[in-house]
């Protein structure tokens, strides 16, 4: 008995370690997961540059480091003197001697015989190429002609298509649209809603712009000015309401009285978790499953209530 509840004890034991062991892991990929993905921007007119670098942990993700480039090893190949090429000299020298000495023992009656023999060769060669040739023509003429016959058959099937209603006109397209927005219009505002949440998660810190403004007359750099500040800061306001925007470092405009100048010069940095992210995705994923499969039990039921709708028809008539 004592040595059972000793073995269970120390089952009991492994099992809770094996606990704090899974529960410790989760909870250090949480805190990894918390830490945010820092994003470095820097823009200047004057200097026409644009800077980006993004951090994550100790990782640099851009711009990535450039690695150094393998020296290129060329290795000196040794010339190979080719032995086919002397082996075919010599067999051709040797065939050239052979046909000299056949035609050295040959009297010239024999010779003239020789040629007569060859130049009639030739021309049953020649008169024979040229027959494939007539032939071949033939058979081009006649493929031309058939194929001249298919498509005079086939303008004719296509006038008769042509006669019947047709489906891709203006009246088909809006009426696949409709199908198309009925079946997905009750995703919409969850996406919408998801993808509020997911922008508003994407925060602006250390903000810094300076715009340089002027014209050549008083009065016009006057009223420039007035307009590029009301356009800075409607513009901060509107990325304060999609966005996280905290406090700007800087945020100002300069006049110049007598030049025409337009500068800017833009920096900061953008935040994101990585867990908040996963964790609109998750959201978001369950609710468009549920929805999903809320959609279709629900056509289900209605090919069903059709399907029973048409037998009962069926029945009804064949009863009358």
């Amino acid at each position: 008995m004592h040595l059972a509840s000793g073995i269970l004890l120390l089952g009991g034991a492994d099992n809770i370690i094996a606990l704090f062991i899974i529960l410790g892991i989760i909870l250090a990929l949480y805190f990894i997961l918390r830490i945010s993905l820092t994003i470095s921007y820097h823009a200047s007119s004057i200097t026409n540059e644009v800077k980006l670098s993004a951090k994550w942990l100790w990782l640099n993700i851009y711009p990535r480091p450039d690695k150094p480039k393998k020296p290129i090893k060329i290795k000196a190949k040794k010339k190979k003197k080719s032995k086919k090429s002397s082996d075919s000299v010599q067999t051709i020298k040797d065939d050239i001697s052979e046909i000299e000495e056949e035609f050295v023992e040959l009297s010239e009656d024999e010779l003239d015989e020789r040629i007569e023999s060859l130049e009639k060769e030739l021309e049953n060669q020649k008169q024979s190429l040229n027959q494939s040739s007539e032939i071949s023509d033939c058979d081009k003429k006649n493929a031309s002609e058939k194929a001249h016959k298919n498509i005079k058959k086939d303008k004719r099937l296509d006038k008769s298509a042509n006669d019947k209603p047709d489906d891709s006109g203006l009246k088909a397209k809006l009426n696949r649209a409709k199908v198309s927005w009925n079946r997905y219009k009750d995703f919409i505002p969850m996406t919408r809603k998801s993808f509020g949440k997911l922008l508003k998660q994407i925060r602006f810190y250390d903000t810094e712009i300076e715009i340089t403004a002027g014209k050549d007359d008083a009065y016009d750099a006057a009223m420039n000015y007035g307009r590029m500040n009301a356009l800075l800061f409607n513009g901060l306001g509107m990325v304060g309401l999609i966005f996280t925007l905290y406090k700007p470092k800087k945020a100002e405009v300069k006049c110049v009285f007598d030049k025409k100048v337009f500068e800017y010069e833009l920096s900061g940095k953008i935040k994101l978790r990585l867990s908040t992210v996963l964790g609109i995705g998750l959201s978001f994923g369950t609710k468009f499953l549920c929805l999903f499969l809320k959609k279709r039990h629900k056509a289900k039921k209605q090919y069903k209530l059709k399907k029973k709708l048409m037998l009962n028809k069926r029945e009804l008539l064949e009863n009358e």
